[in-house]
C-alpha cells in the first residue's frame, strides 16, 4: 500500500470510517459505471474516470486546433507523446506515483485540530 493510501486511511479513520469502507474506496480493479440523469447506465459501457477525463480533453484538443482526433487516436499521442498535454496523464493513469508533498516542521496544527479546517 502507497503512502497517499496509508495518509488518506489515516485521515478518514480520524472521520469516523472504518478501514473497511476506506479500503472500499481505493477499489483499483473496478470502473466507475456512468449512470444517466434517468437512471440508465449509458449503453451497458463502464468508463473509468480516467477515460472521461480523457474523452473531456480530446474534444478540447479538437476545437482548439481544428482537427478531428478520435479517442484512440488522442491517447496514442498522449501516451506516446507525440500530443503534448498540460496534465500528468503518467499519474492520472497509475503508471507513476504522485509527489508527496512533505509536511512543514513549523505548522501550527493546534489550531487545526481544535478548530477543523
Amino acid at each position: 500500500m502507497n503512502d497517499a493510501k496509508k495518509s488518506a486511511i489515516a485521515k478518514l479513520a480520524k472521520m469516523g470510517l472504518t478501514e473497511e469502507e476506506v479500503l472500499a474506496l481505493f477499489e483499483e480493479e473496478e470502473e466507475e459505471t456512468i449512470v444517466a440523469e434517468d437512471g440508465e447506465s449509458s449503453g451497458g459501457e463502464s468508463k473509468s474516470w480516467q477515460q472521461l477525463v480523457m474523452e473531456e480533453h480530446v474534444g478540447y484538443y479538437n476545437k482548439r486546433y481544428n482537427t478531428n482526433l478520435t479517442f484512440d487516436e488522442y491517447y496514442e499521442g498522449v501516451v506516446n507523446e507525440r500530443i503534448e498535454v498540460h496534465y500528468n496523464w503518467k499519474q492520472m493513469l497509475g503508471l507513476e506515483e504522485p509527489a508527496v508533498i512533505p509536511v512543514d516542521p513549523d505548522v501550527k496544527t493546534e489550531k487545526f485540530i481544535k478548530n477543523g479546517n
